[in-house]
């Protein structure tokens, strides 16, 4: 599993046809429920043509009958796909909402391309999206030709393309994630010939519900009160958000030319699936948790390559807090503000001559070599990592659109760090031989460094977005090597061994 642009994705040639949610314009029916303060932001803040969402090969062949009747199951499942907005005038925006059986699904069969052809046609589709005209997702499929002339298959017979592209203020990286399990089933059993009532089934949860109660808790809040000045006192007296320290990698751009500079993309894998577990068995020891040891790992090795003593950055974390939301789709996301200092910290990794103390597996070769794992000194930043965590777990519950607007606070985050366990979603066991990877879609600009780590049933990936600069390409390789370097230190020669 890796989170990409679509651009990183091998599509193939074939039939591409477009899947899109209507509903007649007579079915919608207004809805007293708020938009939360974040939904409002996203409605003036939102870039054109920005989208997230997932891509998978579906296996078995291509019916486009039951794969309609899929998608369509799918919206009606989770109200929120059928949920927009409309501006009031005078009084701002309003909810609308249809009924599952108001929707259809209409197919328009694009042409048959050439792999060339999709790739370049495919992004535009799935950004078709926008938090102001519903539907607010899309989907495109792709059905390959058989392999090789005479064959006797028929187009699609081993399986096709099946890709979504959705707004944010639908979609979070979670619901990403669930959708591969979800939308396979469905096409399952709709090929079984299960009724669209048994599809459409699913005891979930609302996120229109769960925007009211959001909205309802962010009025709670007060100017003067505790979330305001946490959030002031992370961002310092002139309200900023803190930049990644290394000199030249992230900055301000000084002209719309710079502004509108599509950002680098990056993807990589930095740990097997043993490493991943050893780092998590350490943190765990020390009554932290597996993502506390790898915002550790990641703040040693900005110290090792930049000299980066502390790191402030956004810690995205979800909001799915009651159990009728764990399977729902929606944006269930708060920010953390986390300021992790390592200073006076040992090393995590400390050299060690081949051969020399700490195993005779240190001369090797190979990067990593020499270097073991020093268990005090992963214990102290270990720890450092749990309670930079701990100390602003408690606002990601309040929205920070509306702290920042009773703040005064203007800008956004420039260091975002998020990590995401994926083992326990449902389907991930299957998500390599489908082929399945989370989307973003391109982002623009000179001033913002993310990263996103996935823990998955094959390691730990990283995917980075960064200014598309020398300086930050620079930066992000020797980031991304000594993060290896670091992981490479975990789950193969026991607790204390150095490692090849």
């Amino acid at each position: 599993m890796e989170y990409t642009e679509l651009s990183a994705y091998d599509l193939p040639a074939g039939v591409v046809t477009s899947w899109t949610p209507r509903a007649d314009a007579g079915r919608w029916q207004q809805d007293p429920r708020d938009l939360s303060p974040g939904h409002e932001a996203h409605l003036r803040d939102s870039e054109p043509g920005s989208w997230i969402g997932s891509v998978l090969r579906v296996p078995g062949p291509y019916e486009p009958e039951p794969l309609r009747r899929a998608i369509h199951a799918w919206v009606s499942r989770h109200e929120v796909l059928r949920t927009t907005v409309t501006r009031d005038a005078g009084s701002g925006w309003r909810r609308v909402t249809a009924p599952a059986e108001a929707v259809a699904v209409r197919d328009l069969v694009v042409g048959d391309l050439t792999a060339a052809q999709v790739t370049a046609l495919l992004p535009s589709l799935l950004a078709d999206v926008s938090p102001t005209a519903w539907p607010h997702c899309v989907l495109a499929s792709v059905v390959p030709e058989p392999a090789g002339e005479g064959s006797g298959s028929q187009p699609g017979a081993d399986g096709f393309v099946l890709a979504f592209g959705a707004d944010h203020s639908v979609m979070d990286a979670y619901s990403q994630l669930l959708w591969f399990e979800e939308i396979v089933s469905l096409y399952d059993a709709a090929r079984r010939g299960v009724p669209d009532a048994e599809l459409r089934a699913l005891e979930v949860g609302s996120h229109v519900d769960f925007s009211a109660e959001d909205r309802k808790l962010a009025m709670t809040l007060a100017a003067d009160g505790e979330p305001v000045h946490r959030w002031l006192d992370f961002l310092g007296p002139d309200a900023t958000f803190p930049r990644y320290g290394a000199e030249g990698v992230t900055h301000p751009a000084a002209n719309a030319a710079e502004a509108a500079r599509p950002q680098a993309s990056r993807s990589a894998w930095l740990a097997t699936a043993d490493q991943t577990d050893d780092l998590s068995a350490r943190s765990r020891a020390r009554g932290a948790s597996a993502q506390s040891g790898v915002l550790a790992t990641f703040a040693h090795a900005a110290r090792r390559v930049h000299g980066i003593d502390r790191l402030r950055f956004v810690l995205p974390m979800h909001t799915r807090y009651a159990p009728q939301h764990a399977a729902a789709v929606g944006w269930y996301v708060g920010l953390c503000p986390v300021d992790l200092d390592l200073a006076g910290v040992d090393p995590v990794l400390r050299e060690v001559d081949a051969g020399g103390a700490g195993g005779g597996r240190a001369g090797a070769g190979g990067a990593g070599a020499g270097r073991v794992v020093d268990g005090n000194a992963l214990t102290a930043a270990v720890e450092r990592a749990h309670a930079a965590v701990a100390a602003g777990k408690p606002l990601v519950r309040y929205s920070f659109a509306r702290i920042a607007e009773l703040g005064g606070i203007t800008d956004g985050p420039h260091l975002a760090v998020s990590y995401v366990d994926t083992r326990f979603v449902p389907g991930a066991e299957r998500w390599s031989a489908w082929d399945a990877r989370t989307l973003r879609s391109p982002a623009y600009g000179t001033d913002e460094l993310y990263l996103w780590f996935l823990r998955t049933h094959d390691g730990l990936n990283v995917s980075t977005r960064y200014p598309d600069t020398p300086e930050a390409h620079a930066a992000t390789d020797a980031l991304i090597e000594e993060l290896r370097s670091c992981f490479r230190a975990f789950g193969t020669a026991g607790l204390s061994e150095a490692v090849a």
